[in-house]
């Protein structure tokens, strides 16, 4: 089986388009999407509708679960809930409704998918460090967790030893004796430093996982994001990946 495991889209319809383009000729068997489909970008309908179509399984995110719960928008920054805000007002209800049946996690096999984290789904904390990836080990039994949020694509591995490590890898080949907590980055929203929407493909036979990066149009996106009155910052952090 290969996976296309997609996360963050954010809105950004010209990134969401070109990594699906570049799905459709890789011989994929199932896509995944971790969540955060809106938010931020200017193009929430449009990327519903193609997660909708192209997505075997879809995981909220804590943009998308902000959309239907208020409340959520506590535990943002400025920018970020302006462009909720925005997009509230945007977004079909039809949509709306789609994105308040969608799960925090799935489980397919020796994979687990979430958006942010295996403990605690709902509380959307970040994995950023080698600690806070020791401490979610423990908390799934799973071979593989991938996972998104941060946008920073990052590979933690627990050995049979017991040992732990973390790679900026473009690659690996997964070992049967070890686990692997896997972040597959951002489609529409890169902060590695890296402006090309990111993404993940997992071939279970083989254990092979593959980080690929695709370039599209961000001045597009940018313009669009402008011109519907978003915070111009959310638009230029898109030329630096940051």
């Amino acid at each position: 089986m290969r996976y296309a495991i997609i996360s963050d889209i954010h809105s950004n319809l010209a990134a969401l388009q070109e990594v699906l383009n570049v799905i459709g000729n890789e011989h994929i068997d199932r896509v995944i999407c971790l969540g955060d489909i809106v938010g931020y970008g200017p193009d929430p309908n449009a990327c519903v509708e193609l997660i909708q179509h192209h997505c075997a399984v879809i995981i909220t995110g804590n943009h998308d679960f902000a959309c239907i719960e208020s409340s959520e928008l506590f535990y943002f920054n400025h920018f970020a809930k302006q462009a909720i805000e925005w997009t509230v007002t945007e977004i079909a209800d039809e949509h709306l409704i789609f994105i308040s049946k969608l799960p925090l996690e799935a489980k397919i096999e020796t994979i687990r998918f979430v958006h942010a984290n295996p403990y605690e789904p709902r509380s959307w904390d970040y994995i950023l460090s080698l600690d806070e990836a020791i401490y979610n080990f423990s908390k799934f039994e799973e071979q593989v967790c991938f996972i998104g949020h941060s946008h920073q694509p990052i590979i933690y591995i627990e050995n049979k030893s017991g040992r732990y490590a973390m790679k900026h890898s473009r690659q690996i080949q997964l070992e049967p004796d070890s686990r692997y907590i896997i972040n597959v980055g951002s489609v529409g929203q890169p902060r590695d430093g890296n402006r090309d929407a990111a993404f993940g493909i997992f071939d279970t036979s083989t254990g092979l996982f593959e980080l690929r990066r695709v370039g599209y149009n961000i001045q597009a996106t940018y313009d669009k994001m402008i011109a519907a009155g978003l915070p111009g910052f959310l638009g230029e952090r898109l030329f630096q990946g940051r």
